[in-house]
């Protein structure tokens, strides 16, 4: 057993790694030298704080994808919100979150050129809308306009003022009818956008004119809904947007990418919107090809697992015609595409003859890079030569910016180059720093084809385990079994805090990615509701049966460890195995679905996974409720008093 200080002593060297959030090649970027701005994130234990550094990189691109570093410089900011480079690459905005001496909090937006600041606008005191959102949730964007003149970004809309029925105090908007203080509703409740987004109850669109400082709001062009991941459509004619629709009341949205939402188009002309998706289907992440020709964006459906397969679709920007690109894929082969599963998509992810899409998507047990050829509608996986995950940054005239990152490499960034079209495959991507890799990690990744219970409907599908061993040879290490959450996520090869320190402290662990995991194809995914507790419960256990039997871990020293739906399994494990697992660590878990529904911002989630379709009129009846405690706490206490 470590000590408790050599446990800190672990935190300290690997917690505090730091890691890039983000990165663009910038525009300035001329002939062979590539100009790259990064920002970067690292936990400061002493402060009890994240700080935020932009590093900045000078590349020359020698021979085909041969990359040599030329210069480097780090700049320390913490209070920037957005900092965004304008076409030309000869401007850039940033808009910062300041607190006064009077711990007031204010948001001012700066226009910045090459030698100073040439423009500070004091957002806040303009009063034309609430805050601006940040770059992580799920509604903000900035972006330039062609010309330059404008700035296009998203903000929460304007609340209005409210006060008590017995407050007699004169007030300077009484005059201005549509300014004048609400009486009686001080006290009512704003429903929000739920975990991660609370105070989120509304954003709408803004365009600010550079040249005067005047903000116009787009706050009624669609009533009823929250707009955002805006973007400006060709020639600075309109705004493309996604828009959530808001009643009849909302729904968590973070971790949710199935509410009803739609990609619609405003007109600046005419003052119209104009929706151009399937209104029967939920869509988000706009893009424009580089030529304004081609608008894609992805959807799915409406409802149900809250992760899922998207599909793929492009629009015609001339006739406004949209067809499908790539579609949904239900049972995919092992090797081959299991569909797309994306939250987010760089700004720019067109290669520069605006025939292919670029962009990163879980791809079984990993985060892969793939490109997309729109006119044949295939899909290629771009093979790199550093193990692990490769998430895209950015994409500039056929430059790639990459994350890459493995289970013992913290994450770096890399820049590589497209191959030409047709010759799509392995590319070679070259670091901006030199990796240091963490010695005494291995690992090795296994498929799972459970044909002695297939599912129902869908019949047997495989599923993977991630096994990761310290680097020992004369100890058996005792094994911690991981489920993830979700359920519709998993575990990738990519780089976790988790596997450094547990590793480092003589264990191995097993990630499982059971039926109903992302990136093995929708059918793998829609399996499991309707049957947690039983199907991922028995996949996690044959899973941790088999590397106990192969003999590579100590089998009398077992333990199991998740949270929230992970907790839920680990709950299960030791209720149903109590006999195999030493101990038990439950993070968040989810034990009463029950009682989840009139709590949690995802009442959804609760229906949907113990196999009952949901609308917002659901209520919980004799039926419902006796699926949800077999699912969850009653089933989970009848079995460890069974069986203990």
């Amino acid at each position: 057993m470590r000590k408790i200080e050599e446990v800190i002593s672990l935190y300290r060297k690997y917690g505090c790694l730091a890691e890039p959030l983000k990165g663009y090649i910038s525009n300035q970027s001329k002939g062979d030298n590539i100009t790259l701005k990064t920002q970067w994130k690292q936990t400061d234990l002493e402060r009890i704080e994240n700080i935020k550094f932009n590093k900045n990189y000078i590349v020359r691109n020698g021979q085909p994808n041969q990359f040599e570093v030329q210069s480097t410089n780090i700049v320390t900011e913490n209070n920037e919100l957005w900092n965004k480079e304008s076409p030309s690459g000869k401007l850039n905005v940033i808009i910062r979150n300041i607190t006064t001496k009077k711990e007031e909090e204010k948001q001012y937006i700066e226009i910045w050129d090459d030698r100073q600041k040439i423009k500070n606008y004091n957002i806040t005191s303009l009063e034309k809308h609430g805050k601006i959102c940040d770059p992580d949730g799920q509604f903000g964007s900035v972006c330039w306009s062609a010309s330059e003149k404008n700035l296009l970004y998203v903000a929460e809309k304007k609340k209005l003022k409210t006060v008590s029925h017995f407050d007699s105090k004169p007030n300077k908007d009484d005059k201005n009818e549509e300014e004048k203080p609400i009486k009686g509703e001080e006290h009512d409740y704003l429903d929000d956008w739920g975990e991660q987004l609370v105070g989120k109850t509304c954003p709408v669109v803004c365009i600010l004119d550079i040249d005067n400082g005047d903000v116009k709001v787009l706050d009624n062009i669609l009533d009823n809904h929250s707009l955002g991941q805006a973007v400006w459509a060709p020639s600075d004619s309109g705004v493309v947007f996604t828009g959530w629709k808001n009643g009849p009341y909302r729904l968590g949205l973070i971790y949710c990418p199935i509410r009803e939402s739609a990609i619609y188009y405003w007109d600046t002309v005419s003052n119209k919107c104009e929706k151009l998706s399937d209104e029967t289907r939920s869509s988000a992440l706009p893009r424009f090809s580089p030529d304004g020709t081609k608008l894609i964006y992805f959807d799915n459906d409406i409802g149900g697992p809250h992760y899922q397969c998207s599909r793929l679709l492009m629009c015609d920007w001339s006739s406004k015609q949209t067809s499908v690109i790539v579609d949904i894929v239900k049972e995919p082969k092992v090797e081959s595409f299991p569909g797309f599963y994306v939250a987010s998509l760089p700004t720019k992810c067109w290669s520069a003859d605006n025939k292919r899409i670029i962009l990163s998507s879980f791809w079984r047990s990993s985060v892969a890079l793939v490109v997309v050829d729109v006119k044949d509608k295939t899909v290629t996986r771009l093979k790199t030569n550093a193990k692990g995950d490769a998430v895209l940054m950015d994409v500039l005239n056929d430059k790639l910016l990459v994350k890459c990152s493995a289970l013992n490499q913290p994450p770096y960034l890399a820049i590589s180059s497209l191959p030409a079209a047709g010759h799509e495959g392995e590319i070679t991507v070259n670091p901006l720093d030199e990796p240091i890799p963490i010695p005494g990690i291995s690992w090795e990744v296994k498929t799972f084809n459970p044909t002695d219970r297939p599912h129902a409907k869908f019949g047997a599908l495989n599923y993977e385990t991630i096994l990761v061993m310290p680097d020992v040879s004369d100890v058996k290490p005792p094994l911690i079994v991981f489920p993830h959450g979700g359920p519709h996520s998993v575990f990738t090869e990519g780089y976790m805090l988790y596997t450094s320190c547990l590793i480092a402290s003589g264990f191995a662990v097993m990630y499982i990615n059971y039926r109903g995991s992302v990136g093995f194809g929708d059918n793998s995914l829609r399996s499991l509701p309707g049957n947690i507790g039983e199907q991922d419960v028995k996949d996690c256990q044959a899973a941790a049966e088999d590397v106990v039997k192969s003999g590579k871990v100590n089998g009398d020293k077992v333990v199991v460890f998740g949270g929230s739906h992970g907790g839920f399994l680990t709950a299960h494990l030791i209720g149903q195995y109590p006999k195999f697992y030493k101990a038990a660590c439950c993070r968040n878990p989810v034990i009463n679905l029950s009682t989840m529904v009139g709590s949690t911002d995802i009442p959804d989630w609760s229906f949907f996974e113990s196999g009952h379709p949901f609308d917002h009129k659901a209520a919980l009846n004799e039926t419902i409720l006796t699926d949800m405690w077999r699912s969850h706490l009653l089933d989970i206490l009848i079995r460890w008093r069974l069986l203990v």
